[in-house]
């Protein structure tokens, strides 16, 4: 009975310490100055951080000028329209109550707009006028007609902007001047006013990364992208919008001015045509298309070209195995390959490429100082030939002095792949290694795949020093 009524007492203390120490700690956060503990307050989530208002007298308001304010719908039941209501109310009262002389350093709004659309501006609007300087801008599902707030594009605090308008038509001011803006994200957008979709592009003074993402191009003909400061361009189109269809004819020019351009990155469907001018400074480039279309554009393939040849001076080159594939069938093309003097790693990516494509033999060939070469999904071959030597013929020169490494990725350890494998250690005068890496799904017995790593520890090497690799 002692002992029980010991422990209890122990515990009692136990509970009371601990409720004087987190006493103690709330007294202790509360005696720091207002503009730490609004620092304190940034890192948390706003709905978070407003509920910090019933700790104390002092916190009641603290909430109402902490810098940044992200309103997500997806914090709430977007299935139920009374929870898409508390969220419209509580960004009307955290910026109603907000201090007119508080800085928004970001700002994030994703909402389904319907019938708020004057709600909806007038939020960006107080974001502009707080000298917001991160703005995401998220929003769909417009019943009415909507423009943005033409205070937002002349925003001189501005250095990040993010917008997604749900294939939504982007309507412009007549006066765009980004003066500040470092970082700028379009996506799902359709652009509709050639004149003033030249001024958005040309009213980025200072602009060091731009992304496009799903945007169409509309009924445009011709759009130039000049950012004098532009260092990396990222262009991605994988969904088909309806604008984009049936416009195989009469596609959008756009022209890219590459003063500044290290690095251009464009991924999936092609709907326009890009070229790039004065790329003389792109060290990294990634082009990764598909060869499949519902309804291919007969150009395609010259577009392609011409991405390439502004892409000449490239240091590292990605490539998707459907685009070399596409390039392969229009061979009218390959006596205009450019010179990749300065390319140094090649990757070709997304699925296994024929070691024989006359594409990816030109473009070996036309690299000369080539020190990396990844078949990150594979290689093989495509016809059954009976002499090796015939396919590198003339052997690419940087196989004879810079190429030093060369990875095989998913290899199933079929006659094509060694094959190809082989020609690749036969004619590699300098490498120093060579990885094969196996899939996941890799299934064979153990007897099988001794013989598989047998075959290819045997290969014949050029290279004295090359090492082959096993993964």
């Amino acid at each position: 009975m002692e002992t029980t009524c010991v422990i209890q007492k122990t515990q009692k203390k136990q509970k009371l310490s601990e409720k004087e120490d987190i006493d103690g700690n709330i007294k202790s956060l509360g005696s720091l100055p207002e503009e730490v503990l609004r620092h304190i307050l940034s890192f948390l989530p706003t709905e978070h951080a407003v509920r910090t208002s019933v700790l104390s007298k002092r916190w009641e308001y603290l909430w109402v000028s902490i810098p940044n304010l992200d309103f997500d719908r997806y914090t709430y039941d977007k299935r139920k329209f009374v929870e898409r209501e508390l969220l419209m109310n509580f960004v009307d009262r955290a910026l109603c109550l907000r201090d007119s002389s508080s800085v928004i350093k970001r700002f994030t709004l994703c909402c389904d707009v319907l019938l708020d659309a004057s709600r909806v501006c007038t939020w960006i609007s107080t974001a502009v006028s707080h000298n917001v300087q991160v703005l995401n801008i998220d929003i769909r599902d417009f019943d009415v007609v909507f423009s943005l707030p033409s205070c937002l594009f002349t925003c001189k605090t501005l250095t990040s902007l993010y917008l997604n308008m749900w294939s939504y038509i982007l309507k412009l001011p007549t006066t765009i001047c980004f003066s500040n803006l470092k970082i700028l994200t379009i996506k799902d957008v359709t652009f509709s006013n050639e004149y003033l979709t030249q001024q958005l592009f040309s009213g980025l003074p200072v602009l060091e990364e731009l992304k496009l993402e799903d945007c169409s191009w509309g009924n445009l003909k011709f759009v130039t992208i000049s950012a004098p400061k532009l260092h990396s361009l990222s262009i991605f189109k994988m969904e088909v919008l309806d604008d984009d269809i049936g416009r195989s004819g009469d596609l959008c020019l756009v022209m890219i001015v590459g003063d500044s351009l290290k690095e251009f990155y464009y991924k999936g469907l092609m709907f326009a045509e890009y070229c790039l001018y004065n790329s003389f400074r792109v060290e990294k480039a990634e082009i990764v298309t598909k060869s499949k279309y519902d309804r291919i554009p007969t150009n395609i393939a010259r577009f392609l070209w011409n991405l390439l040849i502004g892409l000449s001076r490239v240091e590292l080159l990605r490539l998707s195995s459907d685009m070399v594939k596409v390039l392969s069938n229009s061979p009218e093309f390959l006596p205009h390959m450019p010179m990749f003097n300065n390319l140094i790693d090649l990757i070709i990516v997304d699925n296994e490429v024929d070691i024989d494509c006359t594409v990816l033999l030109k473009i070996l060939q036309k690299s000369p100082c080539l020190q990396t070469l990844n078949f990150s999904k594979g290689i093989s071959l495509s016809l059954n030939w009976e002499e090796d030597d015939m396919i590198l013929d003339p052997v690419p020169a940087c196989f004879l002095s810079h190429l030093k490494w060369i990875k095989v990725g998913r290899y199933f350890g079929l006659e094509k792949e060694l094959f190809a494998v082989k020609i690749l250690l036969k004619n590699a005068v300098v490498l120093d290694k060579i990885i094969i890496a196996f899939p996941f799904s890799y299934t064979r017995n153990f007897e099988e795949h001794v013989k598989v790593l047998t075959q290819l520890l045997e290969l014949p090497r050029r290279s004295q020093n090359c090492k082959i690799i096993l993964e």
